[in-house]
């Protein structure tokens, strides 16, 4: 009689437990991050000589429905997502920066100043002519200092974006640190903290889009991370990275407070500082060489040539700003046109040789065995290029994320028709558990009425 209440008051607590997380997962069906859960159950039995009795059911465990697999992949694919997006987000500035929407950028400057030089040989004295020449060279060296201070605050905001990301995976890393803490003692009390694993999930979800990283799942329900190989959170330590930048030499590089080099390869992290240490810093470099070109050039032929006033050789550029930050044109020229150069004879007003071989620099292979202007078409389109590559490369991440998603929803996603079935059938299990009770009951008074 004993072993039918045992059997029946099992029955009642597996039904209890069970309807009762049937009843959580519908309730956070639309919760972000939910995993659905499961009781997990063992028949009892007990051998009495040739029988096996069986003494009713066991509640082993209530465990989550995920595949940790497919997490491994979508932190990778978020990886990569997330550094796509940062240097996506910057070579858009980059881009906006190079190319405006009135199509007179460099390329049109360039070639419009070695215009005016060749109208400038056809009558060398016309002031028209030169006044036009000297508005135009000062504003092709106004736009490249635009665009050399629009290259410096767009590193800045890449090595500031570096340092804020850094902030976060910091922050990052102290929760997980929390929750190690917290599943490490409901693991020890056999009683699995399920919302904990969920919150885990959640806060290496953000995590993988800032940086990548390598998990490792220790025995006590902890989770230990390394950064490019470089441990950072072990089951009770938290080791915070820190940012080493110099902004002169334009170097980036991540440590860990006892200076150990962290060299993460993902995340937008890892984005942010090959950009600041690489990507804009070769742009920036390309655009200098321009700059150092058109000044030497135009600098030599006009040394060589007179102008309208006197017979003192000058330079057309400043001598002083060789690169895109610094280049200008020479102040005696801005003050007065006709310091400007065009004859290659003292003194001869109408010789226009000089202004002649100015114009013919456009067509002269000046960089990398390409035309001035040419490479500034390069160098204009280079940031779109790179664009063009990396929307086709986010629509295939984009792709695989969503499909490894609705992959992991069929495994841990809540189903309310399926919920509701299992719910219907708990119920009747724990009516039946209860009949059984009841008829336990019954029996136990019916032999006591005997006894009497």
């Amino acid at each position: 009689m004993k072993t039918t209440f045992e059997i029946a008051k099992s029955g009642l607590f597996s039904a209890e437990r069970s309807l009762s997380t049937t009843a959580n997962n519908i309730i956070n069906a639309n919760t972000p991050g939910y995993s659905r859960q499961r009781v997990d159950k063992a028949p009892m039995g007990q051998n009495i000589g040739h029988l096996n009795m069986g003494l009713g059911v066991n509640v082993l465990a209530v465990n989550r429905a995920r595949n940790e697999m497919i997490d491994l992949q979508l932190h990778q694919r978020r990886s990569h997502m997330g550094m796509m997006q940062e240097q996506k987000a910057v070579f858009e500035q980059l881009e906006a920066s190079l190319i405006t929407d009135s199509g007179a950028d460099l390329d049109y400057r360039i070639g419009r100043f070695f215009d005016l030089f060749s109208e400038l040989s056809n009558d060398p004295q016309d002031m028209s002519v030169r006044n036009n020449l000297v508005s135009e060279a000062v504003q092709l060296t106004s736009h490249m200092r635009d665009i050399s201070d629009s290259m410096e605050q767009i590193s800045e905001n890449s090595s500031y974006s570096g340092e804020k990301t850094i902030q976060r995976i910091n922050e990052l890393l102290n929760d997980l640190s929390k929750l190690n803490e917290t599943i490490r003692s409901a693991e020890a009390m056999n009683r699995p903290d399920n919302a904990g694993l969920d919150m885990r999930v959640k806060l290496l979800e953000e995590l993988s889009g800032l940086v990548d990283f390598e998990t490792t799942n220790l025995p006590s329900g902890s989770l230990g991370i390394h950064i490019g190989g470089v441990e950072v959170l072990s089951e009770t330590v938290v080791r915070p990275l820190q940012a080493d930048i110099n902004n002169t030499d334009k170097t980036f590089v991540l440590r860990l407070d006892n200076g150990t080099v962290v060299r993460p390869t993902g995340g937008k992290l890892a984005a942010a500082m090959s950009l600041y240490t690489d990507d804009i810093p070769a742009l920036k470099e390309r655009l200098d060489l321009l700059a150092e070109t058109i000044v030497t050039e135009v600098n030599a032929l006009h040394q060589q040539g007179f102008g309208l006033l006197d017979d003192q050789p000058r330079d057309f550029f400043d001598p002083a700003g060789t690169d895109a930050s610094s280049i200008r044109v020479l102040d005696e020229i801005v003050a007065d046109h006709r310091h400007v150069a065009a004859s290659s004879v003292a003194g001869e007003a109408g010789n226009s040789e000089i202004a002649a071989s100015m114009a013919n620099l456009r067509n002269e292979r000046l960089i990398d065995g390409s035309r001035v202007v040419d490479y500034a078409v390069r160098l204009m389109s280079e940031p779109g290029s790179r664009l063009s590559h990396l929307r086709n490369e986010m629509q295939t991440r984009e792709s695989e994320i969503q499909m490894l998603e609705e992959q992991q929803q069929r495994e841990s996603g809540v189903n309310l028709d399926e919920e509701l079935t299992l719910m219907i059938q708990y119920q009747n299990a724990y009516q039946g558990a209860a009949r059984v009770l009841a008829a336990a009951q019954n029996m136990y008074d019916t032999l006591l009425s005997v006894l009497r």
